[in-house]
C-alpha cells in the first residue's frame, strides 16, 4: 500500500507526504525497490501527467513564500525533449522562461548554475554533443537556474560518476541552508548520508526474484584458455570539437564468453566508443571486427548484436511486455518455432511475468530497462553491447539483471562488454575490467 500523497500550506512554505512533514530547510528522501511509483509520486507533486497523460489526483497544494518567482522545479530521471538538442545556452533559457529577467541577471544565473553543475563554460555547445551524464547535469542546471522553492529530484545521483556525486551533495545542502525544500528519489540512500534528509519508505508489493542456476567464478585477467574473438577493435581514432583526440589509437578484443567492465567519467567516451563498434559513429581512423564482419554498420548486425543505448527506451513497438520482449527476436532477425517458451523463460529470469500484460510505456524506467535486456537475452545475440544498462534499478534488481547476463554469457557463449560510471554492485563480476581514460583503455586491477 503506497503512502497517500497529500501537500498543504499554511502561508509558509512547508509541505506533507503520508504522516512526514517537510518544512523550509527540510529533505525528503524517498525509497524503495523498482517499480514502486516513486518517480509516479514527484510527478503528481509537480503537476505532470503520467505515462498515459492522466494526472495523479492530490489533495491540497504547495504555498511558497510571497514574491517565489518559481515555486516548483522536477528533474526527472531522463532528460526532457528541449535538453537533448541546440545549444547549452539555448537550453538554460527555457528555465528562466517566464521570470523575465534583466538580461545582465538572466546570464549571471546561467553561467552561476552550469558552473555549479560543473559545465562552466558549455553555453554554445551543442546538446547533443553532451555526454548522458552532462546532459543530465544540464537538466539540474536549468532547474537551479531558476531558484525553485521546491526542489524535486528523480534518481539525480544515478547518471553522475564521482565527482558528479560529490557535486550534487554540495548543491543539496547549499539549497538546504537557504530554506529550499527538496524531494528526492533515490535507490542508494548511502549517496545522501551525512545530509538531513527524512527517510520516506516505499513499500513493494511481495515478489521474489528468481534465482537463475549458480554462476561460475570469473576467469580473471589472465587468460585460462584460448578463446575466438567475437569483438576486435584496432588502431581507432575520432577527433572531438576543436581536434583533440576522443579516442587516440584505442584497441581492445573481447573473447567470446568473456565479461568485460568498461568504466570511465561523464563524458571519457564509453557511448561513444559503443557506438563506433557497431559503426553507428564514424572513426577517422581504424578498424573494427565484429565476429567475422569487418567495419559492419548496425543494419549487419541484427541476431550477432544486442546493443543497449544509455538513453532507456522511450518508446515500445507493441501493447503488452510479452508483445514487446517477442516483438525484439524478430527485430534481431530470428523466426524460432519456439519463440513463446523463449519468451516466457525471459521473462521469468527477469522477474518480469508479473508485469507480462502491463503496457510498457506505462513501466518505470528501471522496469523499461529490465524489458530491454530481456528482449536482448532472448535473441541470443553473440556479443552484447550494454551501456549503463543498470540505470533504475535498486541494488537487489541490478545484482540480479548481472547474474542472468552472466549465465546467458556461461550458456550461449556470448561475450559482453558493459559500461558504466561507477563500480559494478556485484564484486568479481567481470573477468576484466577496464577503464577508458585520456582515449586509452587501462586495464584496472
Amino acid at each position: 500500500m503506497k503512502p497517500p500523497i497529500v501537500i498543504v500550506g499554511d502561508g509558509a512554505s512547508w509541505l506533507r507526504l503520508g504522516r512526514v512533514h517537510l518544512t523550509a530547510g527540510q529533505c525528503g528522501l524517498i525509497t524503495g525497490p523498482t517499480g514502486t511509483g516513486k518517480t509516479s509520486v514527484l510527478q503528481a507533486l509537480a503537476g505532470l501527467p503520467g505515462w498515459n497523460g492522466r494526472r495523479l489526483t492530490v489533495d491540497g497544494g504547495i504555498a511558497v513564500p510571497r514574491g517565489t518567482q518559481r515555486p516548483i522545479a522536477f528533474v526527472p530521471q531522463l532528460p526532457d525533449v528541449p535538453l537533448r538538442s541546440g545549444r547549452v545556452g539555448e537550453a538554460m533559457a527555457a528555465g528562466l522562461r517566464g521570470l523575465f529577467l534583466p538580461v545582465g541577471t538572466a546570464a549571471a544565473r546561467t553561467d552561476a548554475a552550469l558552473d555549479e553543475v560543473g559545465l562552466a563554460g558549455t553555453a554554445a555547445r551543442l546538446v547533443e554533443t553532451l555526454s548522458m551524464g552532462e546532459r543530465h547535469r544540464l537538466a539540474l542546471a536549468a532547474a537551479l537556474v531558476g531558484e525553485p522553492a521546491v526542489l524535486l529530484l528523480d534518481e539525480p545521483f544515478a547518471p553522475l560518476d564521482a565527482d558528479g556525486v560529490q557535486a550534487l551533495r554540495g548543491i543539496i545542502r547549499r539549497r538546504l541552508e537557504r530554506g529550499r525544500i527538496l524531494l528526492i528519489s533515490e535507490h542508494r540512500p548511502e549517496r545522501l548520508r551525512g545530509l538531513p534528509a527524512i527517510h520516506l519508505h516505499m513499500p513493494a508489493p511481495d515478489a521474489v526474484l528468481p534465482q537463475p542456476p549458480q554462476d561460475t567464478p570469473a576467469l580473471g585477467n589472465g587468460e585460462a584458455e584460448e578463446r575466438p574473438a567475437v569483438l576486435r577493435a584496432e588502431g581507432l581514432r575520432l577527433a572531438r570539437d576543436g581536434g583533440r583526440p576522443l579516442f587516440d589509437r584505442l584497441a581492445m578484443t573481447v573473447p567470446a564468453g568473456r565479461r568485460i567492465h568498461l568504466s570511465g567519467v561523464n563524458g571519457a567516451g564509453k557511448s561513444t566508443l559503443l557506438r563506433c563498434l557497431i559503426g553507428a559513429e564514424p572513426v577517422s581512423d581504424g578498424t573494427v571486427t565484429v565476429t567475422d564482419l569487418r567495419n559492419p554498420s548496425p543494419r549487419d548486425l541484427p541476431g550477432r548484436v544486442g546493443f543497449l543505448p544509455q538513453d532507456p527506451p522511450r518508446h515500445f513497438f507493441t501493447e503488452t511486455v510479452r508483445m514487446e520482449i517477442g516483438f525484439s527476436l524478430t527485430r534481431a532477425g530470428l523466426r524460432p518455432p519456439d519463440r513463446e517458451e523463449r519468451v516466457e523463460r525471459v521473462m521469468e529470469r527477469f522477474g518480469l511475468t508479473p508485469l507480462a500484460e502491463r503496457a510498457p510505456q506505462s513501466l518505470s524506467v528501471g522496469e523499461r530497462q529490465l524489458v530491454a535486456l530481456a528482449g536482448l537475452v532472448a535473441g541470443q545475440p553473440r556479443l552484447f553491447l550494454l551501456d549503463e544498462p543498470l540505470s533504475g534499478l535498486d541494488p537487489q534488481r541490478a545484482a540480479h539483471a548481472l547474474t542472468v547476463l552472466a549465465e546467458a554469457a556461461r550458456r550461449d557463449g556470448s561475450a559482453v562488454l558493459l559500461a558504466t560510471h561507477g563500480a559494478l554492485p556485484t564484486i568479481g563480476w567481470a573477468d576484466r575490467s577496464l577503464r577508458l581514460d585520456g582515449g586509452r583503455l587501462h586495464a584496472v586491477a
